[in-house]
């Protein structure tokens, strides 16, 4: 099966929807963030999905909606969960069917992104004098957990320090090189 589809990996806060939704325009593809998805279809935002429902379900959901994107037919830019990629078959699915891009981001860029943020239900922190700490210390150990899985990416690009529609386009040649190096092979 040809690897049809764009996928964007990372931690939370690395851009994957802010450029994916450039590097959609860009390949003239259409746009599909995996989060929104969830969102449309359980009509909950993702925070109240894990307050209400649990991360399980959230899961389970997030599971479902790579699968049906990984079998549609026409090429899509897909901006995963930053945990999409902990679900084994989605993995299949995502590698089988896609170029997998792995937008690497240091913890403290990451922090500087999400700090401020209420939409990310696991990197929840109370106020407190040593928040900063303890989120950052949270970041780097999600990140720790997951980034073996990051790292299988077809496509690793440095993102810190680079705008939204700078990392499209750096990509747009990366994918070029990609496909033009495993022509024939997916």
């Amino acid at each position: 099966m040809k690897k049809r589809h764009i996928y964007l990996t990372g931690f939370m806060g690395a851009g994957k929807s802010r450029i994916g939704r450039h590097l959609a325009d860009l390949l003239n593809l259409p746009f599909v963030d995996t989060d929104q998805e969830i969102e449309k279809i359980v009509g909950k935002t993702v925070r109240q999905i894990f307050e209400e429902e649990g991360e399980a379900f959230f899961r389970r959901q997030e599971a479902e909606i790579v699968r049906r994107v990984s079998q549609h037919p026409a090429p899509r830019v897909v901006a995963l969960g930053g945990g999409a990629l902990n679900d084994s078959l989605s993995l299949e699915n995502i590698h089988r069917s896609g170029i997998v891009i792995y937008l690497k981001s240091a913890p403290e860029a990451i922090f500087k992104r999400v700090a401020h943020s209420r939409k990310r239900p696991l990197l929840d922190v109370d106020e407190a004098p040593d928040r900063e700490a303890i989120l950052i210390k949270r970041i780097k150990d999600l990140l720790q957990k997951r980034e073996r899985l990051y790292l299988k990416a077809d496509i690793i690009i440095d993102r810190d320090g680079l705008e939204a529609e700078q990392v499209a386009e750096h990509l747009m040649f990366q994918i070029e090189l990609y496909r033009k190096e495993h022509h024939g092979k997916n």
